[in-house]
């Protein structure tokens, strides 16, 4: 097995937490990180708070008695209910839900940027006495699903929001339960490096003190075509220095919106939001 960062009876994957992390927050039920120096990403309105709840049930054990005659059941269909989780060890993806299936990545405990990777979870199946978690792999090549067995994944978070980017529209829309509740311009890539359509998700939220990505960004589970920028080219979505650019098409692939936009999102959207680029 990998790694192992969590103890069923004990401390675990709260050390990495306090390591790594300056604040780990529970909000209304909302599970909000922080990680120096961008302490301000701890702090949510009650929108967001109601928008995402934590699981109250204890992750199980790794074996469980035989339920090989359930059903799937879906946990996320990333508009109106989705749901989302953190790594507990760092074990093998499986391309299919069975110990011998091909390893095609691994979890990992914390994003290039140094923020506490999370992962959007897409269905649950029984093989055997095994549950297995299907869910989706953040880095290149985008698009990327796999399998994991459900002792390798912390407590479940649900939400009930999604993120729209609309590149021909040039427009984002943040979504509740299906309705819009939020709509700005936004700058996407530039036809030579164009921001990469498909489902993500919100990955990392922090305020910024650099001008050129404005007062806050996110970061997502999108990665764009420049593997040589820094943290390997991940598409975030964040404020801007030149907002005269948005929108428009100005970007190497991130999503740009206006200061004052980007800071009421910022009190909207939270980590593991699905995020459709069309």
């Amino acid at each position: 097995m990998g790694i192992r960062l969590h103890s069923r009876a004990g401390s675990g994957i709260a050390g990495i937490r306090a390591r790594w992390a300056s604040v780990f927050a529970v909000i209304g039920g909302i599970a909000i990180f922080a990680f120096p120096p961008f302490a301000a990403a701890a702090t949510s309105t009650s929108s967001a708070s109601a928008s995402t709840t934590a699981t109250a049930n204890a992750t199980p054990s790794k074996t469980s008695k035989p339920q090989s005659s359930r059903p799937d059941v879906i946990l996320s269909n990333e508009t109106t209910s989705s749901t989302w989780s953190v790594a507990d060890y760092a074990d093998p993806i499986r391309a299919q839900p069975r110990n011998s299936s091909a390893r095609i990545a691994s979890l990992q405990f914390l994003t290039p940027d140094g923020f506490l990777q999370s992962y959007l979870l897409l269905r649950e199946h029984w093989t055997g006495s095994q549950l297995w978690i299907k869910l989706r792999i953040p880095g290149r090549p985008n698009g990327r699903v796999g399998w994991v067995p459900r002792g390798d994944l912390d407590a479940f978070h649900h939400t009930n929001m999604q993120v729209v980017v609309n590149r021909t529209a040039e427009r984002l829309t943040l979504y509740r339960a299906g309705r819009a509740i939020f709509e700005a311009p936004v700058g996407v890539g530039k036809p030579s490096t164009p921001t990469p359509p498909g489902d993500f998700w919100i990955t990392e939220a922090f305020a910024s003190s650099d001008p050129f990505y404005g007062p806050y960004a996110f970061g997502t589970s999108d990665y764009s075509t420049l593997s040589e920028w820094p943290g390997g080219g991940i598409v975030g979505l964040h404020g801007t220095n030149e907002p005269s650019l948005v929108p428009g098409d100005p970007s190497h692939g991130c999503i740009r919106l206006h200061n004052s936009d980007i800071l009421r999102l910022s009190s909207l959207l939270s980590i593991g939001t699905p995020l459709l680029v069309e």
